[in-house]
């Protein structure tokens, strides 16, 4: 019989020990490859220089114009708004790029229809009245004649008589966080604005909570666009033209770097910009120029996987969603997972640590999940390809 730790978390063995040893050594080698290699006069603005770009490209920066893939979605969500419906809900995990996307449409709707970007639902209904007088505010000699919208009930009168035929396309980013209360006045808003439509962006569970809480809101929400992440070819594109927008000729990136940044990232675009500028810092404290996999010591170039989707979540087990969910809150063993679920249903808590154990087994394999040992146990979390879907926040 195996020995288990005095927390009954899984047996510890050396299997798997040497993933975080590998690790270790890579810290390790990093520190003093940085130590030996790096110029003492060197600096990144040097090195940016050297390459031939203006900046570093892989800013967590909203560029519109630089706008890869999702080519069927953009032109759903077009098509839609084009026929001037209600409501577009555009759905996706944090980082898929749903706030680009938005920009992007309202760059393309430019001269069709007018726009206003909002980058959060309003904490209050009043506040919409901020948001609507500042959009159509008058040039500052006329602003004494021209009355403005006193309070929320003055709204809907003022944008009929302020749009006349004129259509007003509102973007309103991270609808998930918009509380009931703001719902209601969107919908009131939708149903009394005659030449008025809704682009709302959120998370994936917000079309689920729509449906269990606001049914009436979500029969008027016309089309649904999820948004997943890039294909191989798309997240090269992104790379490619990130680095031609600062100069660059867009060819720096090694073929094998794109594919493991691709495999690594999910297709998740902001996974895919960090994931770059973590070769370009490696190269900047080695003083390498080129881009290439032997920047990452003690990392493997990962076979390629398939591009991840939200119906894999759907077709988990109750229990291997419950479990993910909350490692996506952090890092946990076993048996601290075993104390967050609900244990009534178990003979006893090494009933559910052993439950807990065999399920994590196979989310490993399935590489949704990752594992490093702490003291006598193991401790587990998500892997970057799964951790995007999980976010609820």
């Amino acid at each position: 019989m195996e020995k288990t730790s005095e927390n009954e978390d899984e047996p510890v063995s050396n299997i798997g020990n040497e993933g975080a040893e590998v690790a270790q050594r890579s810290e390790n080698s990093d520190e003093a490859a940085t130590k030996e290699t790096m110029p003492v006069s060197f600096s990144p603005s040097a090195w940016f220089a050297e390459k031939g770009w203006s900046n570093n490209p892989f800013t967590f920066s909203i560029l519109p114009s630089l706008f890869v893939g999702y080519r069927e979605q953009v032109a759903r969500a077009m098509l839609f708004l084009g026929e001037k419906h209600k409501f577009v809900l555009v759905t996706g995990p944090t980082g898929s790029g749903k706030t680009t996307l938005l920009k992007r449409i309202q760059a393309d709707l430019a001269g069709k229809f007018d726009t206003l970007y909002v980058g959060k639902p309003p904490e209050k209904p009043d506040d919409f009245v901020d948001i609507f007088n500042e959009k159509f505010r008058a040039p500052w000699p006329l602003r004494w004649f021209t009355p403005g919208i006193r309070n929320v009930y003055q709204i809907p009168d003022f944008l009929n008589k302020k749009l006349k035929k004129k259509h007003l396309v509102v973007l309103l980013d991270e609808i998930h966080e918009a509380d009931k209360d703001i719902l209601e006045w969107i919908r009131v808003l939708s149903d009394q604005v005659d030449n008025i439509s809704f682009l709302l962006s959120g998370l994936p569970h917000f079309d689920e909570e729509l449906s269990a809480k606001l049914e009436t809101f979500r029969k008027r929400i016309t089309a649904n666009v999820q948004l997943l992440s890039l294909t191989k070819e798309e997240t090269e594109e992104l790379i490619t033209r990130r680095i031609q927008h600062v100069g660059g000729q867009g060819n720096e990136f090694s073929q094998d770097v794109v594919n493991f940044i691709h495999s690594r990232s999910g297709g998740f675009p902001r996974e895919v910009l960090r994931l770059c500028d973590e070769f370009i810092y490696h190269a900047i404290v080695k003083g390498r120029k080129d881009i290439s996999m032997d920047l990452l010591e003690g990392v493997k170039e990962e076979k390629i996987e398939p591009q991840m989707s939200l119906g894999i979540i759907e077709k988990m087990t109750p229990m291997q969603r419950e479990i993910l969910e909350v490692l996506a809150q952090k890092p946990l063993s076993p048996g601290q997972i075993a104390n967050s679920l609900n244990l009534e249903k178990y003979k006893s808590r090494q009933h559910a640590v052993r439950s807990v154990n065999n399920v994590l087994k196979l989310l490993l394999k399935e590489g949704y999940v990752e594992r490093a040992q702490s003291e006598k146990t193991f401790v587990y979390s998500l892997t970057p390809k799964i951790k995007t879907l999980m976010v609820k926040a």
